[in-house]
């Protein structure tokens, strides 16, 4: 239903001849951009009134290339059409946001899911036309594009995630050849890490070292695990030094609202900026319970006449869902969500089931902190705040630290 009244909306729009024979009042004026790698496709247009009758004029369309000689030719082309919308295209419509929002322009960015539910597929010039019809009558909304502090913080927070994920495959790798010829051993913790330097730079092992270890040994690694080993186990390294360098820098940046966050049982100074970093703005919630579904732990819901029914979780926003998650399965072995989440088992839920339900009672807390500025709950009894100028991260008793923050 919605998407047919989405393309029933852009068949009232008035052509270029007729729009200069009517007197009409114009009521709004805006533009929409449909972004590709190398292309840029620009409409603006006007919305006017008839006879209490609202209809979009489509003023003018123009292709420009995506460069900066390009879009300093479409910032001309603009003009006086200061507010509308782009397409959310992959990656490509980061600089254009930032280039236009710059210039003064009131840029809404919308969903490429959204608009191709509500309006079909692409079609170029067409598309452009539909999309600035459908967005000045109102009939699909933008996505909250965050700025400032915020935006610097989710890079740097969605960065080191994207690091980790790459440690967690350099370390599959390693057990992968470990594995292979035979060794038994945990690689990661501070002995295995010792043998996995000695194996990656070929050096044999002690007697001592021999006799610990045993049966968990494997074969002599041929030339090529030699070599595989050697590499991976100096990406590893590398890998690590940059998160660190990358964890050192989101420390240096956190406002008062990741420290109160921090207070939060089993949520740590990391989680915590990557939880305000991906919440965002919470004033565009109506609620807790909106900012819940946004994070990914509210039920959908199926309604069928007077019946009601629930199936699975809404999708949210994967970062903010994944975080939220790990940070649970802290919180539940903490007071005071251990009960909660006991409760939760003894009704005959699974732990998968409990920790999702706890994770979706953090995020609704975490959104009053983030809102009122302040936590109000039990607080850990001791957290992490940064301290001097290395960014030196160390342990605090709470009223210690309390007395020793400034906002």
């Amino acid at each position: 239903m919605q998407r047919k009244q989405g393309i029933m909306m852009t068949k009232n729009i008035l052509r270029n001849e007729q729009y200069s024979t009517m007197g009409l009042k114009v009521i709004n004026r805006a533009f929409a951009i449909d972004i590709s790698q190398s292309k840029l496709t620009a409409a603006k247009g006007e919305l006017v009134v008839n006879q209490d009758k609202s209809t979009v004029y489509v003023k003018e369309i123009r292709e420009f290339n995506y460069d900066n000689e390009g879009i300093e030719e479409l910032i001309k082309f603009l003009g006086e059409y200061k507010e509308g919308i782009i397409e959310a295209t992959g990656i490509y419509y980061f600089h254009l946001h930032e280039r236009l929002t710059e210039k003064g322009y009131k840029v809404t960015v919308i969903n490429p899911l959204h608009l191709t539910e509500m309006l079909g597929k692409k079609t170029d010039k067409l598309d452009a036309q539909r999309l600035l019809v459908a967005h000045m009558t109102g009939v699909i909304k933008g996505s909250y594009i965050p700025t400032g502090e915020i935006k610097e913080l989710r890079e740097l927070t969605r960065y080191r995630e994207s690091l980790v994920e790459k440690i967690t495959q350099v370390k599959n790798e390693i057990r992968k050849i470990l594995e292979i010829a035979g060794y038994k051993i945990q690689p990661f913790d501070k002995k295995g890490r010792q043998l996995l330097e000695k194996l990656a730079k070929g050096e044999g092992l002690n007697k001592e070292e021999k006799d610990e270890l045993k049966e968990r040994l494997g074969r002599n690694l041929n030339d090529a695990e030699k070599l595989a080993l050697k590499q991976l186990v100096e990406l590893l390294k590398s890998l690590e030094n940059m998160v660190k360098e990358v964890e050192d820098m989101i420390i240096s940046k956190i406002p008062q609202p990741v420290i109160e966050l921090s207070k939060i049982p089993g949520v740590g100074l990391i989680s915590a900026a990557t939880i305000y970093a991906e919440f965002g703005d919470v004033s565009r919630f109506s609620s807790s319970k909106a900012a819940r579904a946004y994070a990914g732990f509210a039920p959908k819901t199926k309604q069928s006449g007077e019946n009601e029914s629930h199936s699975g979780m809404i999708r949210g926003n994967k970062y903010l869902r994944r975080i939220l998650y790990l940070v649970a399965r802290v919180a539940r072995n903490l007071e005071p969500f251990n009960g909660y989440y006991e409760r939760l088992i003894a009704r005959g839920k699974s732990a998968t089931q409990a920790t999702c339900a706890l994770a979706g009672k953090l995020a609704s807390i975490c959104y009053h902190v983030i809102k009122d500025g302040v936590y109000k709950g039990v607080v850990k009894k001791r957290f992490r705040v940064p301290r001097g100028k290395e960014v030196n991260v160390k342990d605090f008793n709470v009223g210690d630290a309390l007395d020793s923050l400034s906002p």
